[in-house]
């Protein structure tokens, strides 16, 4: 099995290379998902619905991804807020939609994505919790920012008009549609997740300080 070799850097000689540990399995496609190095997010968005049209604006996204350790700080950061853009761009715009089997957006002259104009304010926040797996510490900025970006930015929605979108792209079509069906009584979105009555222990966040405790 391939595996990837990382930088280590030993006092006595300098630069050496170590293969991380074994991840996955031997059978096809055992590849995908594993990593030597888990990264977390979590997004805060801050959304603003016009109930007559249906408008959706994202006005700013705050995002906390733990990123290992920063080896560049600004290149990790504007790759946090590259993957809190194609979040955004799947949230509100971007869809796959076939006419006769055949894509009806053939090229990006027509599959429409946000430009700079489009892209709400982004304030990234890193968490710095070096993972020994990774190089000097670091983990993945790439498409784990991603994640969170969709669920918070529907939350938000849910949260200003009282009605939740469970598809993607949340368009002015169908919030008005959800609106409507909302004042008809009839139900629209998925169903409320139930509260337990006692919620499971969360998992406490590593860092630097808790080990000295």
């Amino acid at each position: 099995m391939w595996r990837p070799s990382c930088v280590r850097y030993e006092p006595t000689r300098g630069l050496t290379y170590a293969p991380p540990p074994d991840i996955g399995g031997d059978y096809k496609g055992a590849g995908v998902g594993p990593s030597p190095a888990y990264s977390y997010s979590a997004c805060v968005a801050q959304v603003a619905i016009d109930v007559e049209t249906g408008e959706v604006r994202v006005e700013k996204l705050w995002l906390a991804h733990d990123v290992g350790r920063a080896i560049n700080p600004l290149l990790v950061a504007g790759q946090v807020e590259g993957g809190a853009y194609m979040g955004f761009a799947e949230a509100t715009m971007e869809q796959q939609v076939f006419r006769k089997g055949r894509h009806k957006f053939p090229s990006l002259l027509d599959y429409k994505i946000p430009t700079t104009l489009d892209t709400p304010e982004i304030e990234t926040i890193l968490v710095e919790a070096p993972d020994p797996e990774g190089p000097y510490g670091a983990k993945e900025a790439g498409q784990g920012p991603l994640n969170p970006v969709i669920p918070a930015i529907a939350n938000a929605v849910f949260d200003a008009i009282g009605v939740r979108i469970d598809e993607t792209p949340i368009t002015p079509e169908k919030v008005l549609k959800a609106l409507k069906s909302a004042a008809q009584g009839k139900p629209a979105g998925v169903a409320p997740i139930p509260v337990p009555e006692r919620w499971p222990t969360r998992l406490i966040a590593w860092t630097p300080e808790r080990l000295e405790v």
